[in-house]
């Protein structure tokens, strides 16, 4: 304010001489003049006055631009450590899905605006489904958070503020009580000026069984809790395995001091029945453990997969588009990966590693001196693990992108066959794969080094182990401390020590490896869907009436509009053209439409409904869709058309086949309507892969119909039998055409044109002919051959 200050009276005194001057030409009209230094004194007070205004008027403009920054700077003047506080509590709240309310808490808390809000805060977030933890950080910290944020920042006042993220080493602040909810980039002088350090983080809080917990290892909890019958025999029969592993050493160690020593046929015939029948036993509970972990590991895979599925299915079209093939298949492949590491190698090596419960406190039974030297050994084997573990992580991380770089292009490749064929590109496409495949094997081999490196290492110690036993264990034998049989025991019992550490080695390996695995996934299963799955929206008979209104929509922030202020109504049971040239937004109408894409700014209504409202399922199955590019899925012909209703009859699916112009040559297939088709439809025309689109589409009956260049790739003849069934097509129903081919729309009730995301004008045929220069030039570049 100082600042502001010093710069108005500095234009003050630059201007006072002219506005002094002015004021005297004034006064100079006023009946009584008055004297000079009256005169003087108020063109002073009128300049003071309007350089005020304006002062005023420039810090309320830079107010709005900078996102209220004053009023951070200020420390939120305006609310109280409680209020502030409480609304980022609910922001937060709401980011994680959590309904909350600032009264609501008030009124359950009994708060008042002198409570010490620091101390309730974490009571608060409990009770309202969230974990929390209080931190004392410094700027360096903020950088480190990650996916901590957003998290709740205290200033020196006590009031409080959001941090949402740290970008280009600047802080980004958003205050809940400002007027304009604006993202502030502090750098680190501004903000730790105000701020005390001192940081809250939350988290949403999930039940062991919440099915609707962020994806992680945690995810698989719910279905071992839903076996749990199943794992609690397969822990009992470990615990088994583990006693009975016991009798081996014991008769050995009895055998060598006993039996052979005193020749004692008798006790050797019980212990070997004994240890026999033990040995069975063992063998038995060792088959039902495995028997067991499978039937639970299916049951498990069953349900994972079914759910992981679901969630692909659910997730907004523009992740397909952003995402390439081979590599959503290859996170998809994950779920086996993790699911294997979870109930096969962790769970059985924490089962074994329980042996250690019996083992270790036996082994010092036998001798305390040998028992130190085997835990020892381990701690050794502990820290060499220990140590390969972040090198072993990088480079798995390298070798996971090169793997799913070498499957997106080899995804890519087979999408693309006929194109690489058709341009005899096969020895680029070569070159490049092998350039794939080597970067793979590098990757590969750098973490098979690792891993090999650590496992001689840990054999090495084993072995090392073993002698230092014997060889410590005969100076006890020759000092009478210890007998033969003892020391043999020991030696096996030492190796029920040491084998859980090697199986750590591995697991410590597989951790990494299905980390790496539950990421990938992750960026399936965290995204968030199209609507939150406990969400139904409305579902109103649909009469075909669309209306949009002020639509802005683009693909990314930083690109232009696709649709830029778009505003038009599309009449019930009308046909409705859409033309414009490539990229002037024409598809990503219909795609609102039907709505594949959320609506950013403006609204779009279905009979007065508006889109966001409607349930997508519901309305999807009132939206018929024929794009450009089509696609069958493999089976055969009945089955294609049939793909929207399942229980449509022949007659039906031939009704809408010879709707759409394809009963003709369906007939003249070698099954007809029996005939398998490929995937993609490979063993068909374009055209007749359109026509089979069209009459999918129609076997619905919806009430609107989009035709999406859906005859670009028709033959004359198909197009003319389209369009002589046109008006049976477009009977009871509303049809909206995208086409290249204005020829196509001559006949429609109305067609709008766009330009770069705008429309230039709408109106019938004849009427855009006259008066529309963008619609007159694209007819005459297609009926130029009319003109010679």
């Amino acid at each position: 304010m100082n600042d502001l200050y010093g710069e108005l009276n500095r234009w003050l005194s630059d201007a006072l001489a002219t506005l002094v001057a002015a004021g005297h030409g004034l006064v100079a009209e006023w009946p009584h003049r008055p004297s000079p230094p009256v005169q003087f004194l108020l063109c002073t007070v009128f300049v003071w006055l309007v350089l005020t205004w304006m002062a005023r008027t420039r810090s309320s403009t830079l107010r709005a631009v900078k996102g209220d920054t004053a009023s951070y700077l200020h420390g939120n003047m305006e609310g109280s450590p409680v209020e502030t506080a409480l609304q980022c509590l609910v922001a937060i709240g709401r980011h994680y899905g959590i309904d909350l309310s600032p009264e609501r808490i008030k009124h359950d808390f009994a708060l008042r605006p002198d409570d010490d809000i620091t101390r309730l805060l974490p009571k608060i977030a409990r009770s309202s489904g969230m974990r929390s933890r209080k931190l004392k950080a410094g700027w360096k910290d903020l950088q480190r958070l990650g996916d901590a944020y957003p998290v709740m920042a205290r200033l020196s006042n006590g009031n409080s503020v959001i941090l949402l993220g740290f970008n280009e080493n600047k802080v980004r602040v958003l205050d809940p009580l400002a007027d304009r909810l604006a993202v502030l980039p502090l750098d680190q002088t501004t903000f730790c000026r105000k701020w005390t350090g001192e940081l809250l983080l939350l988290r949403r809080s999930f039940a062991l069984t919440d099915e609707s917990r962020p994806f992680g290892f945690t995810w698989f909890l719910p279905e071992v809790v839903r076996n749990g019958a199943m794992f609690r025999d397969i822990a009992v029969a470990a615990v088994a395995l583990q006693v009975l592993a016991l009798a081996l050493p014991i008769f050995i160690q009895i055998t060598v001091d006993k039996v052979l020593v005193h020749q004692a046929y008798t006790t050797l015939a019980v212990l070997a029945i004994g240890v026999s029948a033990a040995v069975m036993f063992e063998a038995i509970f060792n088959y039902l453990r495995r028997i067991l972990l499978v039937y639970a590991s299916a049951r498990i895979d069953v349900r994972t997969s079914i759910r992981t599925f679901a969630r692909l299915l659910s997730l907004p079209i523009d992740f397909f588009e952003r995402a390439s093939a081979g590599v959503i298949t290859k996170h998809m492949q994950q779920v086996e990966k993790i699911r294997e590491f979870l109930t096969g190698r962790l769970f059985l090596t924490l089962l074994d590693a329980t042996s250690l419960l019996v083992i270790v406190p036996l082994l010092f039974l036998y001798s305390g001196r040998l028992a130190i030297m085997v835990l020892g050994f381990s701690a050794l084997t502990a820290c060499v693990i220990g140590g390969l573990i972040p090198l072993y992580r990088r480079k798995l991380r390298v070798l996971y992108e090169a793997e799913g770089q070498r499957q997106a292009y080899l995804v890519e490749t087979i999408h693309g066959m006929e194109t690489v064929k058709g341009l005899a590109t096969e020895p680029l496409r070569q070159r490049d794969w092998d350039a794939l495949c080597a970067q793979a094997a590098e990757s590969r081999f750098d973490v098979g080094r690792i891993s090999t490196s650590a496992q001689a290492v840990i054999g090495l110690l084993e072995k090392l182990l073993t002698v230092a036993v014997v060889g410590v264990g005969a100076l006890l034998v020759f000092d009478n401390q210890m007998t033969v049989g003892a020391l043999i025991a020991f030696n096996m019992l030492s190796g029920r020590v040491t084998t859980p550490l090697s199986q750590i080695v591995g697991l410590v390996q597989g951790y990494q490896e299905a980390g790496l695995s539950v990421r990938m996934l992750g960026n399936i299963m965290n995204r968030s869907p199209e609507r939150p799955p406990n969400v139904r929206g409305l579902r109103p008979p649909i009469a075909g009436t669309v209306e949009f209104e002020h639509v802005i929509f683009r693909y990314s922030e930083s690109a232009p509009p696709a649709l830029n202020d778009v505003s038009l109504t599309i009449p019930v049971g009308s046909v409705f053209g859409i033309v414009g040239r490539s990229g002037s937004g024409k598809s990503t109408l219909t795609r609102l439409m039907r709505g594949t894409y959320p609506i950013q700014h403006g609204s779009v209504r279905i009979d007065g409904h508006e889109i966001r409202e409607l349930d997508l399922p519901h309305l999807r199955s009132n939206v018929g869709v024929v794009m450009q590019q089509c696609f069958l899925f493999r089976g055969t012909v009945r089955e294609n058309i049939g793909a929207t209703r399942p229980d449509a009859t022949l007659e039906e699916i031939v009704h809408a086949a010879t709707m759409a112009g394809a009963d003709e040559f369906i007939k003249l297939l070698p099954q007809g309507y029996d005939t398998l088709l490929e995937e993609g439809g490979t063993n068909l025309s374009g055209g007749q892969q359109q026509r089979l689109s069209i009459a999918r589409a129609l076997l619905r009956q919806p009430r609107i119909l989009i035709l999406d260049e859906a005859t670009s790739a028709l033959d004359p003849e198909s197009e003319a039998i389209v369009q002589a069934n046109l008006a049976r097509i477009a009977e009871g129903r509303t049809v909206v055409m995208v086409s290249h081919r204005l020829s196509s729309l001559v006949a429609a009730d109305a067609i709008v044109v766009l330009d770069r995301g705008r429309i230039v004008d709408h109106g019938k045929h004849g009427e855009l002919l006259s008066r529309c220069m963008t619609y007159r030039q694209l007819w005459n570049q297609q009926n130029r051959h009319l003109a010679r």
